[in-house]
């Protein structure tokens, strides 16, 4: 059932290619992506990692896709221009709902006409990375995971995206696994991974196996197309 609410992988919206990986540590994940189109010009994609293991948090993910097919019947223009305001209204329902659970998390609002797109943090760790012409490069940014306190904002980077280019998105568990080095260390092999042209060869390049983390590991990636 869980594999069931996952998107199509690959899926092509317009001019861009959507591909991920999750390779939880228990049966269940309580990593979870998403992607899809909002209107005709819009489309939105995340990464979320909800805290704990096992069924409660695989639960978690079931809400998610609520939130996702709500948000495509219930986005108010103003989401699509900030979409800080859309994990904000997640973090309401998560509190409302008294789960105990709270969701790292990294959202995307993307505009077709204008080949940008509008990204927010919410506590997730590592940062996205951006794959261009000047290489690969983490997009800083900072903001309160998702679920957790009663007062959020959520500030968006714009970026632009051009022919090739790429945003590579991973959870926490990917830099789990890698025991042998220190975090710069980590941070770098992220980053080279990220240059890689596709899913099986970014796995290869982290060298990572099923049962090489305690924790779920997944990678989202989004790519214009030449």
């Amino acid at each position: 059932i869980q594999m069931g609410m996952l998107p199509p992988n690959p899926m092509g919206i317009d001019r861009y290619r959507l591909q991920h990986r999750i390779i939880p540590s228990l049966i269940l994940s309580g990593d979870f992506v998403d992607y899809f189109r909002i209107t005709d010009r819009y489309f939105a994609l995340y990464v979320a990692d909800v805290s704990g293991h096992g069924a409660s948090s695989a639960f978690v993910t079931v809400l998610l896709k609520n939130f996702s097919r709500r948000l495509r019947r219930e986005y108010r223009p103003s989401m699509i221009a900030e979409p800080g305001e859309i994990l904000a209204w997640i973090n309401r329902e998560l509190l409302d709902q008294k789960i105990d659970k709270h969701v790292a998390m990294m959202l995307a609002v993307g505009d077709l006409e204008t080949d940008t797109l509008r990204l927010v943090n919410g506590g997730h760790f590592p940062p996205a990375i951006l794959v261009n012409g000047e290489g690969a490069h983490f997009v800083e940014q900072r903001g309160r995971p998702v679920g957790l306190f009663d007062e959020v904002s959520y500030e968006a980077t714009t970026l632009s995206l051009g022919p090739g280019d790429r945003l590579v998105l991973f959870s926490d568990g990917v830099l789990d696994a890698m025991d042998d080095m220190d975090l710069d260390g980590k941070e770098q092999r992220l980053l080279e991974a990220a240059l890689a042209e596709d899913m099986d060869k970014i796995w290869e390049s982290l060298a990572l196996t099923r049962g090489a983390s305690r924790d779920d590991m997944t990678c989202l990636t989004l790519m214009r197309e030449n």
